[in-house]
């Protein structure tokens, strides 16, 4: 290997090297936009990182100064849940009590040959119980047996009362912590309010902005020096043409790698150069006639499909750039050839037998590998 081979091959690694790294960066970027754009397509694929980390600041303030009102809230549910439950357990206790004293206070009153009045009957409150059950104990026409009944419906009156009594305060605790818990609400949902307001800010579908906070802290962490959270900034349509322009670079390293490792003519520094910014060249003007090509089937369609930078995957463009670096030549070919076709439209035919030019060569000069071999 001759010394000028070896300065060939550590400036072919130091470009790979460099090409590499960039277009790293700019990959990492463009697909954080695009998953930006599939999470919430209102953004464009586009948000500030520093209205994000200025609403960031802020949420977590609020919900600092929410965790009180929010503690509280759950405890309130909690005892609600709790009293409800002993509400309905003497209720049902006392419901139970009343049952039994009625028909109680009924078989009494039929052995006694007491005929209570209709409205007095269907009456079950603990005033009207407690009534009758007192006309009955001053009755002296009754038997030992019912005298004991009375008794004890005596003794169930007074309980009735205290089970009663027990409801109403339980009851007014439940007024209390409900009114409680009206205010303390009001304080959360107002919180949950400004907070939902902060992130539809940044990310009109609020839903995803957990999501989108998460990605943009993950990239902002693993950029190096905050490059590729910087180039998220920019537009996603730049941010496609940079990618197809190194990933054509790429390409083009792809292509004098095996050239130089196998191909008996040594490559040289500027055919480096030069195939390097020939297929940034060719990747960008097959992008712009791909985009075309698609635009023009969309216009020529029944219904058109809006498309915008942030829409693209840059998995695609990706491997747009990739293919026309490394085919170069032959895209470039093809370009002047449809060109050609295109512009001799309606043209008039060459004469029979009228030779070619000689000054020409194939492909109209651009894959001339001697030119810079």
């Amino acid at each position: 290997m001759t010394f000028y081979k070896f300065v060939v091959g550590v400036a072919l690694a130091l470009a790979m090297i460099a090409v590499l790294a960039m277009s790293a960066l700019v990959f990492s970027a463009r697909d954080f936009q695009w998953g930006l754009q599939q999470l919430s397509p209102r953004t464009g694929g586009m948000i500030s990182f520093a209205e994000l980390e200025q609403a960031n600041t802020l949420i977590d303030e609020i919900e600092a100064a929410a965790s009180g009102p929010v503690g509280e809230q759950r405890d309130l549910r909690n005892q609600l849940d709790q009293l409800e439950g002993q509400i309905q357990s003497a209720t049902r206790a006392a419901d139970e009590l009343r049952a039994e004293m009625v028909g109680l206070i009924a078989t009494i009153e039929r052995d006694a040959n007491v005929q209570a009045a209709a409205s007095a009957a269907a009456n079950t409150s603990v005033q009207a119980l407690s009534q009758r059950v007192s006309a009955l104990a001053a009755r002296r026409d009754l038997s030992p047996a019912d005298q004991q009944r009375v008794a004890q419906l005596q003794s169930q009156a007074q309980q009735l009362a205290e089970h009663e009594e027990a409801i109403d305060e339980l009851d007014a605790q439940q007024a209390q912590l409900t009114a409680r818990q009206r205010l303390v609400d009001g304080q959360v949902t107002e919180a949950n309010r400004r907070v939902l307001a902060l992130q539809a800010n940044v990310v009109p579908e609020s839903d995803q902005y957990a999501r989108v906070r998460g990605e943009a802290e993950a990239l902002r962490s693993m950029s190096p020096l905050g490059v590729s959270a910087a180039l998220a900034q920019g537009h996603p349509a730049l941010l496609s043409t940079l990618l197809v322009l190194l990933m054509g670079s790429l390409g083009a390293l792809l292509y004098l790698f095996p050239a130089y490792l196998n191909r008996a003519i040594p490559v040289t520094i500027a055919e480096i150069v030069v195939r390097i910014i020939f297929g940034m060249c060719a990747a960008l003007a097959f992008y712009v006639l791909a985009n075309a090509a698609i635009a023009g089937f969309s216009i020529a369609s029944a219904v058109q499909q809006a498309t915008s930078s942030s829409s693209l995957n840059p998995f695609t463009v990706s491997l747009v750039g990739i293919v026309a670096g490394v085919m170069s030549e032959d895209i470039a070919k093809w370009i002047q050839d449809r060109s050609r076709g295109i512009f001799q439209q309606g043209g008039g035919a060459p004469a029979a037998g009228a030779p070619a030019s000689a000054e020409t060569p194939p492909g109209g000069g651009l894959v001339n590998n001697q030119a810079i071999s």
